[in-house]
């Protein structure tokens, strides 16, 4: 009878120790940090030599930035112009729906100065607050927006 061998151990992997993990990460960005200087030294020596691109982008930019601020400018103005206008009477405010009447409560507080009043909070569950907004001097409204027919005809 023959000894029975028992079957051969393979050697473990060794996990690389936590010194050997650090310098490959170091070397890993050493060499992105390597890779990125060559593409921006490659881009600069081109924009070098093709200088006029940079003329080119430089006056596109200032024609967007021309134009972004004039529509800016456009639009304040024309927000200002409605604000200005917004009046209501009671035939009109009285022909609105009830949803259209609180966002006409919102925009006339809006004109008003209550610079918070973006807050239309109505429907259900909104504890009878339908316009929540804060006046110049600092008080705060809650303001239900009830119509006749909510009330069954009583007033």
């Amino acid at each position: 009878m023959s000894a029975r061998r028992p079957p051969a151990r393979r050697p473990r992997k060794r996990r690389p120790s936590r010194r050997r993990r650090q310098e490959e990460q170091f070397l890993v960005l050493a060499g992105g940090g390597v890779m990125a200087a060559a593409v921006v030294w490659a881009v600069l020596s081109w924009l070098v030599a093709n200088w006029w691109i940079l003329i080119v982008l430089g006056a596109a930019a200032a024609v967007g930035g021309a134009v972004w601020g004039h529509r800016l400018q456009q639009q304040r103005a024309w927000d200002r112009v409605r604000q200005q206008a917004l009046r209501y009477g009671l035939p009109q405010l009285d022909a609105l729906h009830h949803r259209d009447f609180e966002y006409a409560i919102r925009d006339l507080m809006l004109r008003d100065g209550c610079t918070d009043a973006a807050r239309q909070i109505g429907g259900a569950g909104d504890n009878g607050a339908d316009v929540l907004a804060t006046d110049p001097l600092g008080r705060t409204w809650s303001v239900n927006c009830t119509s006749v027919g909510s009330l069954g005809g009583v007033m």
